[in-house]
């Protein structure tokens, strides 16, 4: 897209003694111009005497003289080292002119001449016209109607480089007062706008924190261009001591730069409000996840047994009469045997052993008494061994069960010493 600037000037022979220069061109060039071409001009004459012949017919209070056009090139456009390349450069400027600003008297000048070494076309067109001596339209004054009409002419020759948006445009003239060390006001203008942001949170807070730093800013909407800001610095403060001051600090924000634009400025602080609100529900949501991340393990520890235990079913298979199978004995910490041995109650095996133990009543001159009493004091005895051996073979088996009641020991010692008590030999 070839970059466009339109001025009016009241001074019309200065700007095209300018524009064809007599002396040598910008950064050390010989020549001024690469190319000049004329348009309802006749070469040989002074263009401005032709000219002032159609200025002098115009009215009293038409001040402007001429329109000064620039158009200039990217190197992808047009390569200033290419005289193939200046030519076209010219004719899309004749061409610009026949086309939008017919019956007018123009000349264009291509240079390649600037700092930058571009090509680029000084096009002066006289504001009055050659058929009613009145001056050049509304949309003729229009820059973004001629960077339009620019861009379509020029797109017919060549591929147009419309490149990436500029973050920060800054013109030639502010980077040589950045390299020497001079005040910028656009500058200052950008930085406060940008600590304007980092302390709002949204854009009425931006908009209302602006007149802090000495900006104020207006709110435009248009249909080409959609919505803008027009910042002015209020504060001059910072100018350099005796420096005169501009009477117009104001810039709109499509030509600072498309970080200091509309788009750019309302996409900030979308972002800045949706992580405000990522980090609310954040806070909220701390509090909520421990809660359910200690239910599902407070629940896991009331169903954890304190201890291994068989299952129900083996207790209600097991029959308190029936005789224990003697196991391997595993080796058992003294503190669970002990246990064991409490649980199976030999307090109750000593009462029944007492029982057997009591002495029966007799008469001293009956020799059959003492016989009997003899025999009964023998079986006594092998009934203790007997129940002493199962009383072991309990215990051996008690040492592999776990939770053992006293009273299911008890009732099949009980059941032992009844199969005793049946017994023949008593």
């Amino acid at each position: 897209m070839a970059y466009t600037r339109v001025t009016r000037t009241a001074n019309g022979r200065g700007a095209l003694m300018y524009a064809a220069g007599h002396t040598k061109g910008h950064n050390g060039h010989e020549q001024r111009n690469a190319m000049v071409s004329y348009v309802n001009l006749l070469p040989g004459v002074d263009p401005a005497d032709q000219m002032q012949t159609r200025w002098n017919k115009a009215r009293k209070n038409h001040t402007t003289q001429v329109l000064r056009i620039v158009q200039s090139f990217s190197r992808n456009e047009l390569n200033p080292n290419n005289p193939e390349d200046i030519l076209t450069a010219n004719m899309i400027g004749q061409e610009f002119v026949q086309k939008h600003y017919p019956n007018r008297q123009a000349m264009v000048f291509t240079q390649i001449d600037g700092k930058s070494g571009l090509v680029h076309n000084h096009v002066i067109i006289s504001d009055t016209d050659l058929i009613a001596s009145k001056g050049c339209t509304k949309d003729q004054y229009y820059f973004p109607k001629i960077m339009e009409w620019t861009n379509e002419i020029a797109g017919q020759y060549m591929e147009l480089d419309f490149g990436d948006k500029t973050e920060d445009k800054t013109t030639q003239t502010e980077r040589h007062k950045r390299e020497v060390g001079e005040y910028v006001w656009k500058d200052d203008l950008k930085s406060r706008i940008t600590e304007s942001m980092q302390v709002s949170e949204t854009e009425e807070d931006w908009i209302s924190n602006l007149t802090k730093y000495g900006v104020n800013v207006e709110v435009h909407d248009s249909k080409k261009r959609g919505k803008y800001y027009t910042y002015e610095l209020m504060d001059t403060s910072k100018f350099p001591e005796g420096k005169k001051i501009p009477a117009n600090l104001k810039s709109r924000s499509y030509k600072l730069g498309t970080r200091y634009d509309a788009e750019e400025i309302e996409s900030y602080f979308l972002k800045k409000e949706q992580e405000l609100q990522k980090q609310k529900e954040a806070q909220r949501e701390v509090p909520e996840e421990k809660v359910r991340r200690q239910e599902p393990r407070t629940k896991l520890q009331e169903q954890e047994p304190v201890s291994p235990a068989p299952k129900p079913v083996h207790r209600v298979k097991q029959k308190p009469a029936q005789k224990p199978v003697a196991r391997p004995a595993m080796p058992k910490s003294q503190t669970q045997t002990n246990n064991i041995v409490r649980l199976m109650g030999e307090d109750d095996i000593d009462d029944m052993t007492d029982v057997v133990d009591e002495p029966v009543s007799r008469d001293n001159n009956d020799w059959m008494a003492l016989a009997l009493e003899r025999k009964m004091r023998q079986d006594a005895k092998k009934n203790r061994e007997k129940t002493q051996e199962r009383l072991n073979t309990v215990r051996q088996d008690a040492s592999y069960m776990t939770r053992l009641r006293s009273s299911d020991v008890v009732a099949r010692i009980r059941n032992a010493q009844r199969e005793d008590d049946n017994s023949p030999d008593l």
